[in-house]
C-alpha cells in the first residue's frame, strides 16, 4: 500500500505541499526519471472514477498533485493535515524561474503568440532556462504526430516539458507523448502560461477557500448558462465523494485504501 497519497472517488492524489512537489520533481529529473504527472482537480477525480482509461492515466503517474482547495477538504475528512494545495501555474512559475535548480523546460501548448510572450517574460524576468516551445495544432487526440513532436523535444535537451492543454486531454497527450521521448518529465498545467501572462486573474481569498476558483476564472470568455451547467455537471458528483469518506473511516477504511 502506498501511504504517501489518499483516496476520493476511485482516484488517488499525492500527500504533498508546494515545496515538497517541487522538491520531488528536482529529484525525478537529477535522477533521469521518464514519466508524466497529473495536477488534479475535483473535475479530473470525477472522471478518473467514470471513466476507467483515465483512472489507468492517474494510477500509472508519477505523481496526482492537489491543485484545488476541494481536494484539500478531502485530505481534512480523512484527517490528513500536511497537505497543501500545489497550483499548477504557481508550480510552473516557481520552477521555471530559478534557473540555479539548472532544469531545462520545454513549452508544449496554447498558441504560437503566448508561447512567445512567455518566454522572453520568463527569460527577460527570470533568466528563465527555456530551451524549446511548441503549438500543436487544435486536433483530437489521435491526430497528432507524437513521433515528430517528441523527436523536436528530444533534441532540445529539455529535462521537463510543460504542457498547457485542458484536462484531461493533456495528461492523456502526456502518455501518446512519453513512449518517444528521451528521459523527461511532463506535467500538464491547463492555463498556466496565461495566467502567469496575467490573462487569468488569482481569485479573492474567499473564493479560493469556497472552492469556487474554476467558477471565477471560467467566467471570461463563456456563455453563463452553458458554462454553469458544465461545471455543475463536472463537479457536484465530487460532493458525493466527499460525502462517502466519513463512512469509510466508521468501517475502517483507511486513506490510502
Amino acid at each position: 500500500m502506498n501511504k504517501n497519497r489518499f483516496r476520493i472517488g476511485k482516484a488517488y492524489i499525492n500527500v504533498t505541499t508546494p515545496s515538497e512537489s517541487q522538491k520531488s520533481i528536482e529529484k525525478m529529473v537529477k535522477e533521469g526519471t521518464k514519466g508524466y504527472i497529473c495536477v488534479s482537480n475535483p473535475r479530473t477525480v470525477v472522471y478518473a472514477t467514470w471513466n476507467k482509461e483515465y483512472n489507468q492515466v492517474m494510477a500509472n503517474s508519477l505523481m496526482n498533485i492537489p491543485d484545488a482547495e476541494p481536494i484539500l477538504w478531502a485530505a481534512r475528512l480523512w484527517g490528513l493535515k500536511d497537505v497543501q494545495r500545489t497550483m499548477g501555474p504557481l508550480l510552473f512559475r516557481d520552477m521555471v524561474c530559478h534557473p540555479e535548480n539548472g532544469i531545462r523546460h520545454y513549452l508544449l501548448g496554447d498558441t504560437d503568440e503566448t508561447l512567445e510572450k512567455i518566454t522572453h517574460k520568463f527569460t527577460e524576468e527570470a533568466n528563465a532556462n527555456i530551451v524549446g516551445c511548441y503549438s500543436p495544432p487544435f486536433c483530437k487526440l489521435q491526430e497528432y504526430d507524437y513521433k515528430h513532436i517528441a523527436s523536436e523535444i528530444n533534441k532540445s535537451d529539455a529535462d521537463i516539458v510543460w504542457i498547457s492543454m485542458r484536462a484531461p486531454k493533456q495528461d492523456f497527450f502526456a502518455t501518446q507523448l512519453l513512449p518517444y521521448l528521451d528521459k523527461k518529465i511532463c506535467i500538464g498545467v491547463g492555463a498556466a502560461f496565461r495566467f502567469n501572462l496575467g490573462e487569468y486573474k488569482m481569485a479573492s481569498p474567499l473564493i479560493k477557500k469556497l472552492g469556487l476558483m474554476g467558477l471565477f476564472w471560467g467566467k471570461k470568455n463563456q456563455k453563463w448558462i452553458p458554462f454553469i451547467w458544465g461545471y455543475l455537471k463536472d463537479n457536484v458528483p465530487y460532493l458525493f465523494y466527499l460525502a462517502a469518506i466519513p463512512i469509510k473511516r466508521i468501517i475502517g477504511k483507511k486513506y490510502y485504501e
